[in-house]
């Protein structure tokens, strides 16, 4: 059992600071006041601080009292479970934050995200099934009644909380029809496998021999290809037998003489030596006539010149050029006879290189007499003749062998290939099979989690709980006149029957106070069913315009049923109606703010 205790708030949509609510405090309460002074916010703001979202989609911006200067707003909420106290804090500004407390312990979690998932799991609901529990108007249920009968399936499978079998209906589906693709793949395969196998059973499954192919000519070819590079270079070729037979003519007119070594000297060495002796005569000459030319006085300094001196210079000259000259004469004698060796030697050499010469030019392997063309152009032909004799036999025994080779290797292919194809046909023969079986029970599954299937139990067993609980509240409502029940077609839809005094009528058909107490008990059967499945209760129902179409005899009913309803507070919006008995919290707006009036 949950217990919500208490609530307050600041600066929320219309309100303004430190607004409270007790919603244990009575078992059944009026919420009263002008229209767009905020009554309906309330249950907005319950949804906030529990779920950090509301029923009416309003943004986040769009909640801070826009009429206020307050930059921020605030909620509070205390609730009761299993004998522990929780409290719950929301401040939003630029940003949000939100402390969970469980016995004065701060419990929150790291993130207000993560505190606001703890808090829905503590409540027991998702933020859809709270606002079915505990904030019902008469627009929601009323369309539930009047619906369409698909549209009212589809609003009990929201509301009873089967839309995970429709998922998973929705999933088997999908999977069977992947399913049913891949058989009708498999079967494809399984046609077009069958169709090569009958194709290829009829192909020849014997091989041929190879016949016997002659060696290529290549000699008779070569031959060919000597003769017709002869026949190409004829001219030329007899050109060189005719120079060939000439150098041999010139070769055994050569007389050789060997030339031996070649004189060796060191002539550069004698020249130098020459010259060396040449220039002491020639420097020994010049000084000799200096001194010869002198007077008696030197020309530089002016002193007088020692004669003697001067002739013992002389006399020592002399000597040297003598010297010089007979030297030189006999180092040119040697050099001359050099030369004349040499001479006879590069004669001689001449002569042998000559040979030489025409001995390397000689060629005695060549023929001595020019060819004929004639002779050599039918030898030709006649190798040529040959040559394409053979080439066609080679030609014709290859082809055959080709043939031979392709039609032996289809042959070996087609074996191949049937042995494939019949793997693989009993490979998909299997996968079929097992294909086939896997259809068979996501089938099974589809049917089952459809709409006729698990779905249709699920609200065929549970409309009728709901029938009941919606027809003890209408038995009080309507003084027993009145009965609902709900009949599900064999085209599976959810029809509403109301029986009036025995007799079934449209719901069309109903006035709008009656209409109104079909409707009432309709909210609290739905209320009282969805506790049921879930297995936790909370204390706080919050019915918003529900009541205003009933007359004031139905409205004292619903008054008297709320009343006896167990461990249940009852908040009962409206402003054309209040109760004398009934504890009163007033809703007041000044200055576009709204505040909170108890008693």
């Amino acid at each position: 059992m949950i217990k919500l205790k208490k609530m307050s708030w600041s600066n929320v949509f219309s309100y303004g600071e430190n607004n409270y609510i007790n919603f244990d405090s009575s078992p059944l309460t009026q919420i009263v006041g002008f229209n767009g002074h905020g009554k309906s916010s309330i249950a907005l703001i319950l949804e906030e601080v529990l779920y950090n979202k509301n029923s009416k989609n309003i943004k986040k911006a769009d909640i801070l009292n826009r009429n206020s200067k307050a930059k921020t707003y605030s909620i509070e909420l205390e609730f009761e479970k299993d004998n522990s106290v929780y409290n719950i804090k929301t401040v939003r500004g630029a940003t949000q934050t939100v402390v969970l407390l469980k016995d004065n312990t701060d419990i929150s979690s790291h993130t207000a995200t993560a505190t606001f998932k703890a808090i829905e799991g503590l409540i027991g609901y998702d933020h859809k099934t709270f606002c079915q529990i505990v904030y019902q108007s008469s627009a929601a249920s009323l369309e539930f009644l009047t619906a369409t009968d698909t549209n009212r399936k589809k609003f009990l499978i929201d509301l009873l909380n089967l839309n995970k079998y429709v998922e998973i209906g929705e999933y088997f589906k999908e999977e069977l029809k992947t399913l049913d693709k891949n058989l009708a793949v498999i079967n494809t395969k399984i046609n077009t496998t069958d169709s090569l196998i009958k194709k290829y059973s009829k192909e020849p499954q014997e091989q041929k021999a190879l016949v016997e192919v002659l060696n290529y000519p290549k000699d008779l070819e070569e031959k060919n290809a000597v003769l017709l590079d002869r026949l190409r270079n004829l001219e030329k070729l007899n050109k060189r037998v005719i120079q060939n037979n000439k150098y041999k003519e010139l070769l055994d007119s050569i007389i050789v003489e060997l030339p031996g070594e070649k004189p060796k000297l060191l002539v550069n060495t004698l020249i130098t030596e020459k010259a060396e002796h040449d220039k002491a005569v020639k420097d020994s000459s010049a000084f000799i006539l200096k001194m010869n030319r002198l007077g008696s006085s030197c020309p530089t300094c002016l002193q007088k010149i020692d004669q003697t001196k001067i002739n013992e210079l002389v006399q020592e000259h002399n000597e040297i050029c003598e010297a010089g000259l007979s030297k030189s004469k006999m180092l040119e004698e040697v050099i001359s006879s050099f030369y004349k060796d040499v001479s006879e030697w590069e004669r001689k050499e001449r002569s042998k290189k000559q040979y030489e010469e025409y001995y390397n030019l000689y060629d005695p392997t060549m023929e001595k007499t020019t060819t004929d063309q004639k002779e050599l152009e039918k030898e030709i032909a006649v190798n040529s003749i040959k040559i394409k004799d053979i080439e066609a036999s080679i030609a014709a025994a290859t082809k055959t062998n080709n043939e031979v080779l392709a039609h032996n290797a289809r042959v070996v292919l087609i074996k191949e290939q049937l042995v494939d194809h019949n793997k693989e046909l009993l490979e998909l023969f299997e996968s079929k099979k097992l294909l086939e079986d896997k259809i068979s029970k996501i089938g099974v599954l589809t049917k089952t989690f459809s709409s006729t299937g698990l779905i249709a139990y699920k609200i065929e067993c549970l409309v009728k709980d709901l029938e009941d609980l919606i027809n003890r509240y209408l038995s009080t409502l309507s003084d027993g006149r009145f009965q609902l029940s709900f009949k599900i077609n064999d085209s599976d839809k959810l029809n509403v029957v109301v029986t009036d005094n025995g007799k079934d009528i449209e719901m069309t058909a109903l006035s709008s106070g009656e209409r109104a107490r079909v409707n009432a008990a309709a909210l609290l059967g739905i209320r009282k069913l969805m506790q049921g499945i879930s297995n936790t209760r909370i204390n706080v129902l919050i019915l918003d315009e529900t009541i205003e179409n009933l007359d004031l005899e139905g409205k004292e009913k619903l008054i008297e049923v709320l009343l006896q309803e167990p461990y249940l507070n009852t908040f009962i919006i409206s402003h054309g109606f209040s109760h004398p008995l009934l504890e009163k919290i007033h809703v007041v707006k000044t200055k576009n703010i709204s505040r909170i009036e108890n008693g």
